[in-house]
């Protein structure tokens, strides 16, 4: 395998250090200058290294080299730039330039809606995000290029998946909108109750397609967040009451874990494992059963907090009936995605819809915890997990 190839997970696991492994892929940028997978590269192993313009600009050159590149358009779309950052807006003009040669390509609509909406363009982001769902939904639905869509703004979604992050969301996502009367929104992650709140209703209703004329299809999206966010709740409870809520959750020790090893590879987590866990278990110590239910208190606290799913989900059943809520095991899922599928389809009221491959996305290599790390997670856990199965009404196998 060659480090032209090769993914960051790869050369770290190789034994090579995260400096040892961007020198060889500037040395493979060096020796294949017009590759987009290299800059591609290089770009993901410069951002886990906390160099997040640099990272940019090898991802923008990676689509200069290939519009097409779709592997680049993610890490640009989430980059920690400030939103006057110089980047955004050569981001900008490059995703201009990606629609005049490809006006068939929604990512280049996505990406640059969601730049200029972080800039307070909020109109051309609506009309950005209407197009691309519509051109997302007929590159997914071929047929649908020969129906009327209905022009007025996008419908509200169906469902959501609120939680939670690192818990097989992204896979269950893909899974239940690659059902025939299902349309994806726009982006999975659309973050509008938890961040993007006072872009406005319509803003958010833009990234899920319109009616057809004739079609009877659901929409949704996944914002694994939600859960835990202190405004979500309330926020989607005022907007909308009706839609089907979807909670898929993990082992807490394996997702706090996966937690840390995602913003490790985001380039924004410095800290060893042991000292993130560490830190986070000092400033949850003492803390009270109302302590806890306070969650602005813990917005920081990202491994730990995260796993206490009784504490939020407690706070969703206070405003959600129980009969609105779908709530999954992340093991018992994937040890059996056709079964965990069709009791999903049932809970959404659509007829049962196999796929012929379960593919398995977002998954990441990383270094596994120390048995130090996961015994403490382990115990600080319990009482937590006990809660959730009352609160859950189901027991839950970790």
């Amino acid at each position: 395998m060659s480090f032209n190839d090769a993914s960051v997970a790869d050369t770290l696991k190789n034994g090579e250090t995260l400096q040892e492994s961007i020198a060889l892929y500037e040395t493979a940028v060096k020796h294949n200058p017009q590759s987009p997978l290299a800059y591609h590269n290089l770009g993901k192993a410069l951002q886990q290294n906390g160099q997040i313009e640099r990272a940019v600009i090898c991802q923008q050159t990676a689509i200069l080299l290939q519009p097409n590149f779709t592997a680049a358009y993610f890490p640009l779309m989430y980059a920690p730039l400030p939103k006057n950052s110089p980047l955004i807006e050569s981001s900008i003009a490059l995703y201009r330039e990606v629609i005049e040669s490809l006006p068939n390509f929604p990512l280049a609509y996505i990406n640059l809606a969601v730049a200029l909406s972080k800039q307070g363009n909020i109109a051309e982001s609506i009309e950005l995000f209407q197009k691309a769902v519509c051109l997302q939904s007929v590159a997914s639905r071929p047929e649908l290029a020969r129906v009327k869509w209905n022009s007025e703004l996008g419908r509200s979604p169906d469902f959501t998946i609120i939680g939670s992050p690192r818990c097989g969301t992204t896979s269950l996502y893909k899974y239940i909108t690659a059902h025939p009367q299902v349309l994806a929104a726009a982006n999975k992650e659309i973050c509008f109750f938890s961040e993007h709140f006072n872009k406005g209703m319509a803003w958010y209703r833009s990234h899920f397609p319109p009616s057809i004329d004739g079609q009877n299809f659901l929409t949704g999206e996944a914002t694994p967040t939600y859960l835990t966010h202190p405004l979500a709740v309330s926020r989607l409870h005022e907007c909308l009451p009706k839609v089907k809520l979807i909670v898929i959750l993990r082992n807490p020790v394996d997702r706090a874990v996966s937690h840390y090893q995602m913003l490790v590879r985001r380039g924004t987590e410095q800290r060893s494992l042991e000292r993130a866990i560490d830190s986070e278990l000092q400033l949850l110590a003492g803390a009270t059963e109302t302590d806890l239910a306070d969650r602005k208190k813990w917005q920081d606290c990202h491994y730990i907090y995260k796993s206490l799913y009784a504490v939020s989900l407690k706070e969703w059943l206070k405003l959600f009936p129980r009969e609105q809520f779908l709530i999954l095991q992340s093991e018992e899922f994937y040890t059996n995605p056709a079964a965990g599928l069709k009791q999903v389809f049932e809970f959404l009221e659509l007829p049962d819809f196999q796929l012929s491959n379960y593919k398995q996305y977002n998954g990441a290599n990383y270094q596994p915890a120390g048995d130090r790390v996961r015994e403490r997670l382990r115990e600080y856990f319990q009482q937590f997990d006990r809660e959730l199965a009352e609160c859950a009404n189901r027991e839950f196998f970790w």
